[in-house]
C-alpha cells in the first residue's frame, strides 16, 4: 500500500501546496525566527524596566510639575541627572528602531529571496507544479508578517515608554530624542518603514540574484532612500508660522517642544528673502536694511503635528512599497523559463 492513499484504497488529502511552502519557508529560517523572537521579548522587557525606572524617578525627584522660582536649581540638576542616566537608553532604543527597515531589508534580500536563486533552489519548487508567483508569496508572506508584527509590537512599547516622560519639562527631559528626533521610531513610521524595507529587499533580490551582493544593495539603497524622506518630511503639513523683527525674539508659540526647521528674513511686504545671516552682524539693524529686510520668520510643527506628519509619511512609505512590489511581480514572471 502507498503512502498516499488509505486502507480502503482512497487516496489521502494532502495539504495545500501553499501550506506545504509556508511550512518549508518556516522550517528553512525557524533558527532566525527564534533568535528574532527572543531579541523582540528581551528588548520589550528592557523597554518595561525603563518605563518603570523612569517614571519612579520623576516622581521622586519631583519632575512631573515645573519648579517654582525658589526651586528650579533643584529642578535643573534633577533633570540633568536624568539625561545623564538615561538619555543613553532612549537613543539606543530610537537608533534601533530607525534601523529595522535596512534590518528588514537586508534579511529579506540576502537569505529570503537572493540565496534561493543563486543556489538554484527555487527550480526545485517550480517543477512541482507551483506557479512562480505562488512560490514568491510564501517566499515573502511569512516573513513579511513576521517582520510586520514584531515591528508593530516593538514600535508600540517603545511609543508607550517614550511618551511617559517626553512631555514633561518641555520635552527637554528627553533632549536628543524629542519627538522629531525620534520620528522614525515613534507611531507607525517603524511598520511603513520595515514593509518599505522588506518589499525593496525582495526585488533587490530578485535582480541581484546572489546572496551578499544582494545584501549590500539593499543596505546601501536603504540608506540613500532615507535622506530624501527626511528632506520632504517638514512639508508633509502645513507648518505654522511666527514672525518677528528681532531673530532673537522669533521663537515657536507652541512652546519649547516645538520643531523650528526653517529660519529667514522677511521683507517689508513679507516676502521671503535668502538668508542673509543679518543677525550674526555687529549691527543687524542696518544688515537688514541693506538687504531689503524687514524682520525674520520661523516655520515649525507643534507636537500637535506629530499625527498628522507621521500618516502622512506612512502613506507615502506604503505608497512606495506598493511600487516596488509591483516591480517584483514583473520581475518574477521574467524569471519563468
Amino acid at each position: 500500500m502507498s503512502a498516499g492513499t488509505t486502507t480502503a484504497g482512497i487516496p489521502a488529502a494532502r495539504p495545500p501546496r501553499a501550506l506545504g511552502l509556508a511550512w518549508l519557508v518556516l522550517r528553512q529560517h525557524r533558527t532566525t525566527a527564534w533568535t528574532a523572537l527572543a531579541v523582540l521579548a528581551a528588548l520589550c522587557a528592557e523597554l518595561l524596566w525603563l518605563r518603570g525606572a523612569m517614571t519612579a524617578y520623576v516622581a521622586s525627584h519631583g519632575l512631573a510639575v515645573p519648579c517654582r522660582e525658589d526651586d528650579c536649581a533643584a529642578y535643573a540638576a534633577a533633570a540633568d541627572a536624568f539625561r545623564l542616566r538615561y538619555g543613553d537608553y532612549l537613543a539606543c532604543n530610537v537608533l534601533l528602531l530607525q534601523f529595522l527597515p535596512l534590518f528588514a531589508g537586508v534579511f529579506v534580500a540576502g537569505p529570503v529571496i537572493a540565496r534561493e536563486l543563486e543556489s538554484g533552489a527555487y527550480k526545485v519548487a517550480w517543477t512541482q507544479s507551483v506557479s512562480p508567483l505562488r512560490w514568491f508569496a510564501a517566499k515573502l508572506g511569512l516573513p513579511l508578517a513576521a517582520l510586520l508584527v514584531g515591528a508593530a509590537v516593538l514600535s508600540a512599547v517603545f511609543t508607550w515608554t517614550w511618551r511617559s516622560v517626553a512631555h514633561l519639562d518641555g520635552g527637554r527631559l528627553v533632549d536628543g530624542s524629542r519627538w522629531y528626533e525620534a520620528f522614525d521610531a515613534l507611531g507607525p513610521a517603524p511598520v511603513a518603514g520595515v514593509l518599505f524595507g522588506a518589499v525593496l529587499g525582495a526585488l533587490t533580490g530578485l535582480l541581484v540574484r546572489r546572496t551578499l551582493p544582494a545584501m549590500a544593495v539593499t543596505a546601501f539603497a536603504c540608506v540613500l532612500l532615507y535622506w530624501p524622506l527626511a528632506t520632504v518630511r517638514p512639508y508633509l503639513t502645513d507648518p505654522l508660522t511666527e514672525t518677528r523683527t528681532s531673530y532673537l525674539e522669533v521663537r515657536p508659540s507652541a512652546g519649547r517642544d516645538a520643531w523650528g526647521f526653517e529660519r529667514g528674513t522677511l521683507s517689508a511686504s513679507g516676502r521671503r528673502l535668502p538668508d542673509t545671516e543679518c543677525h550674526l552682524a555687529h549691527v543687524p539693524t542696518e544688515c537688514l536694511a541693506r538687504h531689503g529686510g524687514a524682520g525674520y520668520y520661523l516655520d515649525y510643527h507643534p507636537p500637535a503635528h506629530f499625527a498628522r506628519l507621521a500618516r502622512a509619511q506612512a502613506g507615502i512609505v506604503t505608497a512606495a512599497a506598493a511600487v516596488l512590489a509591483g516591480a517584483a511581480v514583473w520581475r518574477v514572471r521574467r524569471l519563468c523559463p
